[in-house]
């Protein structure tokens, strides 16, 4: 049983893992197993003669994925970043698709272990391969990634919608806003960015070196800062600043700016319709502790 609510049928994916199979010459026949599910997607394991596999179906199939203008660009960008050395999956090939849009996606597994925000801090080699990645990733020419269709995001444009909606005190309304104007004087800095780098979206080897990222689906034009605000959640801000520090493409405000994005995440929960990251009722008093 999911947990989210699904369209996906057991027949579906037996015609999804069908297709696979004419794909990849070898691949298992058996029923896949469900190894992952979000929001959006669906996550099925599949082996074949040459390594495993991983196939990738919107939760909405036979729809495809549509938000943020759907997946079209996903395989080709995935194909470019690892030639130029993200380790992003690799292999993608789209299995199904409507009017365009991927409703299903096949792809290599990345083999080995989540990472740990034990593991990382303290290790230095860790430290400097999340800097490496990042620097690739955020090197990945604007122009280029917009032209593929990635989405262009505006975090910032959100947090003031979201303060014109929320009833807060004076004081802590004079923080946020402050917080506000700092990242949107950041609004020329724009980067290729992961969008929801964290620590469990990061896979190790067996020898503790960073083999992977996983989860590319929110990827965007945005501030390179937001790749780092779930980190300063997970690590704190000391180790965020050593990765910051490591970055060849840091500018000298991406510390700072990572920890204002972390610390104005409560606003949006307060937002009518807003997501959740925490305790709703709780949001109000974090927001003011963090501002």
């Amino acid at each position: 049983m999911t947990r989210w609510n699904t369209t996906v049928t057991p027949a579906a994916v037996d015609k999804l893992v069908g297709i696979a199979c004419r794909r990849i010459p070898g691949m298992d026949k058996t029923s896949p197993m469900l190894i992952g599910e979000g929001i959006s997607t669906l996550t099925y394991g599949l082996t074949s003669p040459d390594g495993e596999w991983v196939l990738r179906v919107s939760r909405r199939h036979p729809e495809p994925w549509t938000w943020r203008g759907g997946r079209r660009h996903e395989v080709g960008l995935l194909a470019e970043l690892r030639r130029r050395g993200v380790p992003v999956p690799d292999g993608a090939m789209v299995i199904e698709e409507v009017n365009g849009l991927p409703s299903a996606i096949l792809e290599r597994r990345v083999v080995g272990k989540r990472l740990s925000g034990e593991l990382v801090q303290g290790d230095p080699r860790l430290v400097q391969e999340i800097a490496d990645v990042l620097d690739r990733l955020h090197a990945f020419d604007v122009d280029d990634a917009i032209e593929r269709g990635v989405p262009q995001e505006d975090p910032t444009a959100e947090f003031r919608q979201a303060l014109a909606t929320v009833d807060l005190d004076n004081d802590l309304a004079r923080r946020t806003e402050a917080a506000i104007e700092m990242l949107e004087g950041r609004r020329t800095i724009r980067v290729l960015c992961h969008r929801d780098f964290r620590v469990e979206h990061l896979i190790i080897d067996d020898n503790g070196g960073l083999a992977g990222i996983l989860d590319l689906g929110e990827i965007g034009v945005d501030d390179p800062a937001v790749d780092l605000a779930f980190l300063y959640g997970e690590l704190g801000p000391v180790v965020v600043a050593e990765i910051c520090q490591a970055m060849d493409t840091a500018d000298p405000g991406l510390s700072a700016a990572a920890r204002t994005f972390h610390n104005l995440w409560p606003l949006l929960e307060l937002a009518p319709g807003g997501e959740s990251w925490g305790d709703p009722a709780t949001a109000r008093s974090r927001l003011d502790a963090l501002i």
